[in-house]
């Protein structure tokens, strides 16, 4: 029973660090958040790409404004001080806090979503819609 007991330990020590780090590389990985404050009937679309970068579509409607496209991405920022926290819980409490962490890492989830604005000759927005929205779990980014 003792030489089983020690597998078991064994086991659980592999398991355990083999998963070691699962939500400090999650937390630690992401992307920027866009800032969309700037995206309203009125502004400037300089102004626009230089928050947003360059458009995902673009085309020149009949009328002679421009329609552009932006896919939007919204939460799961990548965080160095929860990846910090998460390692140190970790190395605090043995790797068993990755039970927890890396769940509570996995269930993030960010907002997808496009942007469809409609520009004048001059280059001031007229239009802005916002198109399927779309909530899901991000799965681990490694």
């Amino acid at each position: 029973m003792q030489r089983k007991d020690a597998f078991i330990v064994a086991a659980l020590i592999v398991s355990l660090t083999a998963v070691a780090g699962c939500s400090v590389g999650m937390a630690a990985s992401g992307h920027k958040e866009m800032d969309t404050s700037i995206v309203f009937p009125g502004s400037n679309r300089a102004v626009i790409i230089s928050k947003l970068g360059a458009p995902e579509t673009s085309r020149k409607l009949p009328d002679g404004k421009l329609e552009e496209s932006y896919l939007i991405k919204q939460g799961n920022e990548a965080s160095a001080g929860r990846a910090w926290a998460h390692a140190g819980l970790d190395l605090l409490s043995f790797f068993i806090w990755e039970l927890v962490a890396t769940p509570y890492e996995l269930v993030q989830s960010e907002e997808t979503y496009r942007l469809l604005i409609t520009y004048a000759p001059d280059g001031t927005v007229t239009d802005v819609q916002k198109l399927g929205v779309k909530t899901v779990a991000v799965p681990d980014a490694r």
